[in-house]
């Protein structure tokens, strides 16, 4: 997907199907300002709404929309992008015409290059004519770099491909390895053991004449100590039911569709939930780093799904800490100094397995935005 920086804080990315202008801020999370999709209203948020006097509603049907217009202005000297509306909407707030972009930039001829390829996208998204004052000749768009070949490992999962496809053209699989159910039977086979155990003792005490120990303790009365040994084991026989609880109700396959553009989370062949790409903003990809040190190293990592209401859904966490986390080929120097915070996430800065999946997911979910979160330790 084509992203573009349109100013300091905010950039463009844009698909056959959609364009989004996002607001960007470093140390917080991105905000989505306007949404084009194929087929459904144009979208804008609080903020936008009120600052060109459009309707409070969030949205304009397509029906109401006229042309994508791009202008010169020789007053400020800017490029200007904006649509026309109907004459309806135009006359609730005396102006047929709201900006969308500005452009005002010393170097003129890169923004009218800019000015021209968002607009054009723009057009063909909402199916409407692209007016412009400028020369449509811009650049050609590079080749996409391809994504990194799956499978990717990612701890405890494992992402995969339906077959030979991959991406936009086939199913793609997060399966979580069976390690992670091998480790919880470890869990609970330990708890088992030591709840027997104490609850051996404990009963045992009780029901012998085994003297109590009257020093060392830390509690003021040795009498005590049976029945704390009973409540260690309730605790842990809790901790037993808890992580059979977990086997039975986690997700250990997640599917992204590509042609119902929808991912679903299952155990064996039951959904446990369903989210259409509708109602998806962005993925966000997170990892805690080692500050220093030869090896890049990650403590923690996590992939989450960012909601069109701004709550963040779990998709992928783990916890296992990597000591060599590099993708083959990738420099390490340039690695240590990469800026932390929220950023853009693109295909030529992918390092880790994590941020290829990342990548790899927001495809066939109709090429969603992807913003990489890096925290050092």
């Amino acid at each position: 997907m084509p992203r573009l920086a349109v100013s300091a804080n905010s950039l463009v990315d844009y698909s056959p199907e959609r364009w989004r202008l996002i607001q960007v801020d470093a140390p917080a999370a991105p905000k989505l300002i306007v949404e084009a999709k194929t087929g459904v209203p144009f979208r804008y948020n609080a903020y936008f709404a009120v600052s060109r006097d459009l309707p409070d509603s969030g949205e304009i049907g397509v029906a109401d929309l006229g042309q994508v217009v791009l202008g010169w202005s020789n007053e400020t000297r800017s490029w200007h992008l904006g649509l026309t509306l109907s004459p309806e909407i135009s006359l609730a707030r005396s102006s047929r015409w709201f900006e969308l972009l500005r452009f005002s930039n010393a170097d003129a001829g890169r923004h009218e290059d800019t000015a021209v390829q968002l607009g054009t996208a723009l057009a063909k998204t909402l199916g409407i004519p692209f007016a412009s004052t400028a020369p449509l000749d811009a650049e050609p768009e590079p080749e996409p770099i391809p994504l990194e070949p799956l499978p990717l490992h990612l701890g405890a999962w494992r992402l995969e491909a339906d077959g030979q496809k991959q991406g936009a053209d086939g199913e793609l699989r997060l399966v979580r390895e069976t390690r992670w159910l091998r480790a919880k039977q470890r869990q609970i086979a330990w708890y088992a053991l030591l709840t027997v155990l104490y609850m051996w003792v404990s009963i045992a005490t009780l029901t012998s004449e085994l003297g109590l120990p009257i020093a060392g303790t830390l509690i003021p009365d040795p009498s005590w100590l049976p029945y704390l040994g009973i409540a260690v084991a309730i605790l842990l026989l809790l901790n037993v039911a808890r992580l059979l609880m977990i086997i039975q109700r986690e997700p250990n396959r997640i599917v992204i569709n590509p042609y119902e553009k929808s991912i679903s989370a299952f155990r064996g062949d039951r959904q446990r939930w369903k989210l259409n790409a509708g109602g998806l903003q962005s993925i966000y990809v997170s990892e805690l780093v080692k500050k220093r040190g030869r090896k890049p190293t990650v403590f923690h990592g996590e992939i989450n799904l960012h909601l069109l209401d701004g709550r963040f859904m779990p998709l992928l966490v783990d916890s296992e800490k990597i000591v060599n986390a590099l993708l083959p080929g990738r420099d390490p120097a340039a690695e240590h100094k990469r800026p932390t915070g929220v950023h853009a996430l693109e295909p030529e800065a992918v390092s880790t397995a994590l941020q290829a999946a990342a990548l790899h997911i927001a495809v066939p979910l109709g090429e969603l935005p992807v913003w990489y979160d890096r925290r050092l330790k």
